[in-house]
């Protein structure tokens, strides 16, 4: 091989990798990857399922009109099983190494409990269809919180069963942060209302005894009992239909896993939770997957199209979280979503009956 020869060999190699690097920045260029850290596995595997598919519907419709200004959005999802450590290591994959530009979620307060330092420390837009105390949050509006507020929504139930002429109650929740909010904020708020709380108890999340809980719970015989929790719902509602408890049963937020799951123990229970999606919304849902929407699925699709709204209307970070603290209102499939100037957020609420394992409006 003489110099001629070698100098065009290396001449191809170099013009080769450049164009390489060219075509794959140009490629790179043409997508926006935006990352979820979602509870997919594990306890509340069906919230981030539901999740997943109501984000996933958000991407096609919004790819199908050209992306973000003509970049194809590319979701990157990580589990989190709905472990802080987890959620605090998919946040750092996902920002540090996948390089996506924006995150939806996490699914639960824990989770976005821990994360919230991180993204101000990192200046880091995420908007969630989940909630946080304003005390973990740094930032108020960052993470921006597509979820109603548990305080409000224990309270109202709180005026609901008061308003039922229920005066006597005993409240049963867990240690887990979102429960022990709403326990005690239905407690506190059915006290001040005029009802006397007989007996409360927060539970360990994973007890597996909880008759002698139940017990106390009923043994004065109070008009209601008020089931502050997801963790041990199918537990307390199983060992009161055992112990004949014979009062009426209210809870919050309970999906359609937990009403098939104590169909044969929860007929007549009453609950709080968000309104249900629009019509259009749930048919599109139910044709896509063959299932009925369920919580978080309409504020998961919300709340990223917010996220890719403010991806449209923002060209960097910086212009992204001014547009998330001066966040006011928006109008979608979960009804009005709209944040006070205190950082709350309100959403429409309603209150729903089980009967054998079917979730039915009543209010």
């Amino acid at each position: 091989m003489n110099k001629t020869s070698l100098w065009v060999i290396i001449a191809v190699i170099v013009v080769g990798g450049v164009w390489y690097l060219t075509s794959r920045e140009s490629a790179e260029e043409g997508v926006i990857k935006i990352g979820a850290m979602l509870v997919l596995s594990g306890d509340g595997a069906a919230w981030g399922q539901a999740s997943q598919r109501a984000i996933e519907l958000a991407v096609k419709e919004a790819n199908e009109k050209g992306g973000v200004n003509g970049r194809e959005i590319e979701m990157v999802y990580e589990d989190t099983q709905g472990v802080v450590s987890n959620a605090v290591s998919a946040y750092e994959k996902l920002t540090k190494i996948d390089k996506v530009e924006v995150i939806i979620g996490p699914n639960l307060q824990t989770e976005v409990s821990a994360i919230a330092p991180l993204t101000y420390r990192d200046k880091f837009p995420i908007v969630t269809p989940s909630y946080a105390p304003i005390s973990n949050r740094p930032n108020p509006r960052n993470p921006l919180l597509i979820w109603l507020d548990p305080t409000i929504e224990a309270e109202q139930m709180a005026e609901y069963v008061y308003d039922q002429g229920m005066r006597t109650v005993s409240v049963l929740g867990t240690q887990d942060s979102w429960e022990k909010e709403v326990s005690t904020a239905f407690a506190d708020k059915f006290e001040l209302l005029g009802g006397v709380v007989n007996f409360k108890d927060l539970l360990k999340t994973d007890e597996t005894n909880v008759r002698t809980v139940a017990f106390k719970a009923i043994k004065d015989s109070p008009d209601a009992i008020f089931l502050g929790t997801y963790y041990q719902f199918l537990n307390l509602t199983r060992v009161l239909k055992e112990l004949g408890f014979q009062g009426q049963v209210y809870s919050i937020e309970i999906d359609e896993y937990l009403a098939n799951e104590s169909r044969v123990f929860s007929s007549g229970l009453r609950f709080i939770s968000p309104d249900l999606y629009r019509e259009s919304f749930r048919g599109m849902y139910e044709e896509e997957y063959g299932e009925k929407s369920n919580i978080p699925a309409g504020q998961s699709y919300d709340a990223m199209n917010i996220l890719i709204s403010l991806l449209k209307e923002n060209s960097t970070r910086e212009e992204i979280l001014e547009a998330m603290r001066n966040f006011k209102e928006y109008v979608g499939v979960s009804g009005v979503i709209t944040m006070t100037e205190d950082h709350k957020t309100f959403l429409p609420t309603a209150i729903f009956e089980l009967q054998d394992g079917v979730i039915s409006k009543i209010q």
